[in-house]
């Protein structure tokens, strides 16, 4: 009898894809087949169990185990195996055994949704179900109760108490990033009423703001401090984390057992469990009644420990029993073992009850209500808390929950509207949403244009806004579309017809402000650009209607008096790393969007490992606008996202094909910009098609400079193409002003300058514009006390200088240009730590046949290149290319770069360890520096031969030349140079094996480099103190910042970087007693170095031989000689892999 099985069986098929992709893989990874025998829990969104059959291929072998899938959110997602196996160590050997579910395999996970099989040595599973399985009241009693017994007397058996702490702290420790400022709380109880309210009245009675509470210290007044019981907590105990089985006569528990320990933590307060398990029954169990009653369920918990029976509601009758049972075995157990702390405890399990409440508030994916039941049962609780400790009342309180309020907006009550059913979900916006709704319910707000180019969704957002305050407007709330309408005389019929107000013999604009006069109503003025002269109506309506409200969608403000405008932003981008997960990058509305739209055209879509990437690339491209995103997604019936991104440098072509029953400006991008094209004058398209030569914006000067090619006013120009939503305007780092398009709106520019006949001109003017302040300010200024500034520029202008470079390619001549910017641009990639874009430039251009009969030319590419080369640890191809320019340079005579160029030899024969080669070079370019006056590069030339010294085991002189650097560079003040000399100041140090005096300069290092921002640099600074803090015994903090550095170095792609990190993580770990692994690591790390062509800086240098000694000594001849092999052998992907083991 075979047991295999490519397919799911079809009882897997109802769950969602990402699911049934998961089993999959379980089957693949452990050879396995998985026949489900039934649903214990399930959701289609949540976690899902299932008691299934698990044979083994290649055994024949069956067996019974819990599957467990579910999702985890971004903050939670610690590897749940680890944790597992961490809890097995902590907890005695019989609790474990008794109570504790073994994993049958490594967790799978794929793309943020995890498997996870247990088994209950020696026993079925047959009987064995989650609480939330169970329904009779007098087995759910005997859960609750067994689990506080569980918990308190046996896991937590030898429990400690940790004095004298402030109770919001103890609400920190338990709730932590949740109480971030702009998160999921604080954004929901903003909705609901004022996250910085001190109080709320809830059906009629007061709460304090539990919110408010955990955030701060100031609201507790004088309270006294307690004494916290502290132990293990699982951190995730809900309903379906407890596996039990009743005994034959149904009431007795037979066994106990916990599941998913990805939450567990040690050394925290303890009763979180407790109150999280409540609150998650209490989900389960109210859910069966109306909201009115679970309120007023919860409220009766902020009275007693246990309700009074007789003010219960008879349907929550038995959810108050299975409650009180367990504060019974609560309070029996503070009895028995803590009498003198009652107050304290109790305490304690009320603030339990207030981080429980607001960590199911915190949850973004579960119903309003639910989220609503949880900051009320924080409330309570919270109120219970201050009743006996007799905190201070709240001064003042809003509105959060009112029954008799509720019942006036039920459905029969709805105000009268006409806004349109949207046929898709809305996605995204929370704050701009959070923001109107605020803005519409001020009542000094009576106008508001929402302002923004075509397809940044600003109808969709105000219809949004309008449908989500309905009930605050009880006369109806009403939508006039105006796209259709060109003649400004036409806007009050508009009005008039939506309202439903007739002529009947007077003017028309008469009888609708007659009919809005007294009325509460809302209107949406949906795209007023077209019809702007016809703004004072608007404001006649507003004058008559004191009660009247109006939102406008517009591409231009209305320039009213009073009016509020509202620019809409596009949709939230991904930052510029790569590393995101599947989960993190469906945090962001604009990949959510994507892939929602996606399975629109193409219901098997989702985001993966294999193609985030490409669709996070489509969206930043698509500078997150709404219409575009929603264009290119339907394309994925045909393209991959990674076809899509390919053909994205021809997006007006691209992004035709919306729905038919869009409007048609908006079924392709092309129609919506031509649309904005043609409100413009003249004078304004020519601009706007100029201005399309600048990539990632410009400021006036710019514009100036590169497009006032007709002596027109520029700065009216750019205003009034501002005011049509084509240009942002934003103020940079510096305080000015700078401007800048989306890219799709820039796209449609360059097809108009393209048409103009100027592009050639005006791309020229562009790179010479560029091109000159880098040859005669920014060049020169990075190496200045104004290298932070320039720093800045170079940042700001990147895009534009990438253009420049471009241009130089391909325009006649531009290889002159392009060369010596390269060597400008060097330092600048440096000491941002981009040394692989600057490399592919320079390579770029090396390529170029033309370059070989320039030898002055080809000297500064090949120099340039080669110091890239240097940082990016390819120390071979650095040297050659080097000395090439070097030879070319000497035979020239051309004396500036030959010391450049000789002191780059130099560094290039330190990084490879032949420090008595490069002493020669550092001094001829330091004398030529000295010379010339470049005190700067002279300093530097100090800092190397000091480095080149400490290399041939002379740090006395290595240090005399370093102080010496130290000395002329605070002469300079800049700030990267102090740095870099006290840098090697610490190394000295710590060859000489004084690390407190090392860390001093490390440290003095560290005020230092923030505000330099240099990547690189700050990647080894980190790195060195990784060994520091293991020279003073500091193992955990030592491998955080190995592990730090590591991390830094790999975004760099800087290998030299990487394998440093890799051998101090080597001998911390063989010093933590596993030496097998430092040895297989260090193995890798030398391996990985010698590729690069480097050597050991001199200071590691001292640690790898002590940590070789070490390691051979606690190896034998032949553990230390496989290790050795089995590192030797790996590539630099394989030994990152490795060094992630923890």
């Amino acid at each position: 009898m075979t047991y295999s099985m490519p397919e799911l069986t079809t009882d897997f098929h109802s769950l969602p894809p990402e699911y049934q992709q998961v089993i999959r893989l379980a089957q693949e990874q452990n050879g396995i087949a998985i026949a489900p025998l039934q649903l214990l829990v399930g959701g289609w969104s949540g976690a899902v169990v299932y008691l299934v059959s698990v044979a083994w291929n290649e055994t024949k072998h069956v067996e019974h185990c819990i599957l467990k899938l579910d999702r985890k959110g971004k903050n939670a997602r610690s590897d749940e195996v680890t944790r597992h196996n961490t809890v097995m160590e902590t907890a005695a050997p019989e609790f474990a055994r008794a109570h504790i579910a073994e994993l049958v395999f490594d967790r799978v996970d794929l793309e943020g949704v995890i498997a996870i099989f247990y088994r209950i040595a020696g026993e079925s599973l047959q009987k064995y179900r989650p609480l939330s399985n169970y329904e009779r009241q007098t087995q759910l009693q005997s859960i609750f109760a067994e689990t506080n017994r569980v918990l308190l007397s046996e896991w937590n058996q030898n429990s400690t108490f940790e004095q004298a702490v402030h109770p919001q702290k103890i609400l920190e420790k338990w709730l932590g990033f949740r109480l971030d400022e702009g998160g999921s709380i604080e954004r929901f109880v903003q909705e609901k009423a004022n996250a910085n309210a001190a109080g709320f009245l809830i059906s009629g009675h007061v709460f304090p703001n539990p919110l408010l509470y955990a955030r701060k210290t100031e609201p507790w007044g004088k309270v006294r401090s307690m004494d916290v019981a502290t132990g293990f907590i699982h951190g995730d105990l809900n309903a379906n984390n407890i596996l039990v089985r009743f005994a034959d006569d149904k009431e007795t528990l037979a066994g106990y057992y916990l599941i998913d320990f990805a939450l567990f933590k040690e050394n925290m307060p303890l009763l979180y469990d407790q109150r999280y398990l409540e609150i998650s029954y209490l989900m389960l169990a109210l859910s069966q009644v109306s909201f009115a009653k679970c309120v007023d369920f919860l409220s009766l918990l902020a009275v007693a420990d246990v309700p009074d029976p007789h003010k219960v509601a008879i349907e929550v009758s038995g959810v108050s029993a299975v409650i009180g049972s367990a504060r019974g075995a609560f309070g029996d157990w503070v009895q028995a073992h803590h009498p003198s702390l009652h107050d304290d405890l109790w305490g304690q399990y009320w603030l339990a009850g207030v981080a429980a409440g607001l960590a199911y508030c915190h949850k973004a994916g579960q119903p309003d209500e639910q989220r609503l039941a949880g900051l009320i049962y924080a409330a309570a609780n919270l109120k219970r808390y201050a009743a006996v400790f007799k905190l201070p009342q709240p001064t003042s309180v809003e509105l959060l929950y009112d029954a008799n309020q509720a019942a006036e907006f039920s459905a029969t009550k709805k105000p009268k509207h006409n806004l349109p059913a949207q046929p898709t979900p809305f996605i995204g916006r929370a704050a701009q949403l959070a923001a109107l709704k605020e803005m519409i319910l001020d009542p000094d707000a009576r106008l508001i244009t929402l302002i923004g180019p075509g397809g940044t969704g600003k109808t969709r957002l105000s219809l949004q806004v309008a449908q989500e305050t309905l009930d605050y407007f009880p006369n109806g709330v009403f939508f006039v579309p105006l796209a259709d309408d060109t003649d400004s005389n036409q806007f009050i019929s508009r009005v008039a017809q939506q309202l439903e107000v007739r002529e009947g013999g007077r003017p028309l604009l008469d009888n609708v402000k007659d009919y809005l006069r007294d009325k509460h109503i809302l209107l949406v003025l949906d795209n007023f650009e077209q019809l702007i002269s016809a703004a004072p109506m608007v404001a006649d309506l507003l004058a008559a209607a004191p009660r009247l409200k109006i939102i406008t969608s517009s591409r231009t403000a209305l320039k009213l008096r009073g009016e509020r405008e509202y620019p809409v932003p596009p949709m939230d981008l991904p930052n510029t790393e790569n590393d995101a997960s599947v989960e993190d990058l469906m945090e962001h509305e604009s990949i959510v969007l994507f892939v929602e739209r996606a399975r629109s055209a193409l219901p098997s879509f989702s985001l993966t490992k294999d193609n985030a990437s490409f669709v996070t690339e489509i969206c930043r491209r698509l500078d997150g606008l709404p219409l575009a995103l929603e264009l290119a997604a339907a394309r994925v019936k045909l393209l991959s996202p990674q076809a899509i991104l390919s053909r994205l440098d021809d997006q007006l072509k691209l992004l035709t094909g919306g729905a038919r029953d869009l409007p048609t400006r908006h079924q392709t991008l092309r129609n919506t910009l031509e649309w904005s094209y043609s409100l413009l004058n003249e004078d304004e398209k020519k601009l706007y098609a100029r201005l399309s030569v600048f990539v990632g914006g410009f400021t006036l000067e710019a514009a100036e400079a590169v497009c006032n090619v007709d002596g027109k006013d520029i700065l009216e120009g750019l205003t009034s193409l501002a005011d049509n939503s084509l240009l942002r305007q934003e103020e940079a780092d510096d305080g000015e002003p700078r401007f800048g398009m989306l890219e799709t709106i820039r796209a449609y520019a360059v097809e108009r300058l393209a048409e103009s006949g100027e592009s050639d001109a005006l791309h020229t003017k562009h790179a010479q514009y560029f091109g000159n302040i880098i040859m005669n300010e920014a060049g020169w200024g990075i190496y200045s006390p104004n290298s932070q500034q320039w720093l800045a520029w170079y940042e700001r202008e990147l895009d534009n200088i990438r253009a420049t470079l471009k241009w130089c390619l391909a325009a006649p001549q531009g290889i002159q240009y392009g060369v010596r910017l390269i060597f400008m641009l060097f330092w600048f990639w440096y000491r941002r730590g981009q040394f692989i874009e600057g490399q592919q430039w320079a390579e770029k251009f090396l390529a170029m046949p033309e370059l070989q009969s320039m030898p002055p030319l080809l000297a500064i590419a090949l120099a340039s290149s080669g110091i890239l080369a240097i940082w990016q640890g390819q120390q071979e191809t650095a040297l050659t290319r080097i000395q090439h320019a070097l030879a070319i340079q000497l035979r020239l005579e051309h004396d500036q770069m030959v010391g450049m160029t000789q002191m780059a030899n130099g560094i290039a024969f330190i990084n490879m360890g032949r420090d008595s080669e490069a002493q020669p070079l550092l001094e001829q370019a330091g004398r030529y520096f000295m010379e010339s006056g470049m005190s700067y590069f002279h300093t530097l030339t100090l800092v190397h031969l000091g480095n080149a010294e400490l290399g041939l085991g002379h740090p006395e002189k290595a240090h005399e030349y370093h102080s010496r650097a130290e000395s002329a560079a605070r002469q300079l003040n800049e700030n990267w140079l102090i740095s870099f000399a006290l840098n090697n100041l610490g190394e000295v140090a710590r060859v000489q094996g004084q690390y407190a005096l090392a860390r001093k300069y490390y440290e003095e290092c560290e005020a230092l480099l923030p505000d330099s921002g240099d990547k690189g640099d700050r990647a080894r600074f980190v790195h060195s103190l990784g060994y520091i803090a293991q020279h003073e015994g500091d193992h955990e903090r030592a491998e955080e910042h190995f592990r730090r550095s590591l991390r830094m170095f790999r975004r760099l792609g800087n290998r030299r970087g990487m394998a440093e990190c890799m051998a101090g993580l080597a001998g911390l770990r063989a010093r933590k007693g596993d030496a097998a692994w430092g040895a297989v690591m260090l193995s890798a790390a030398e391996s990985v170095l010698k590729v690069t062509g480097g050597a050991w800086w001199p200071a590691d240098r001292v640690e790898v031989e002590a940590n070789q000694g070490f390691i051979r000594s606690a190896l034998s001849q032949e553990e230390y000689a496989a290790a050795q092999t089995k590192g030797a052998v790996m590539s630099l992907e394989q030994a990152l892999a490795f060094a992630s083991e923890s």
